[in-house]
């Protein structure tokens, strides 16, 4: 494993850290699934890099695929699993841009 993807996964694992403390039974529903949201789709790309071997190169190309299927979704954003599919989208834009900045 490089270390850029390294330095990633280590970035990952804090920030779903960061938001599982953000999660608390007393915030409402709606925000508690986003956290979590965001926290599978950090899971989902230290998946990416720890179980499917995709070296750090090739990730943001996977990244960028995945937002442009979701974006193909988003005229159907009132219903609620298209709207679960946009904060995806949103996650992986911010981890895409993390990757890009490296």
């Amino acid at each position: 494993m490089s270390d850029d993807s390294e330095r990633l996964r280590g970035f990952l694992y804090e920030k779903i850290a960061q938001r599982k403390k953000r999660m608390h039974p007393e915030h409402s529903p709606r925000f508690n699934h986003d956290m979590q949201l965001g926290i599978d789709c950090y899971e989902w790309v230290i998946g990416k890099i720890d179980v499917n071997k995709i070296p750090f190169e090739r990730l943001e190309r996977i990244i960028i695929a995945t937002i442009k299927d979701l974006e193909k979704r988003k005229d159907n954003a009132m219903v609620r699993t298209d709207t679960d599919n946009l904060w995806t989208k949103s996650s992986m834009g911010f981890v895409c841009h993390i990757c890009h900045k490296k």
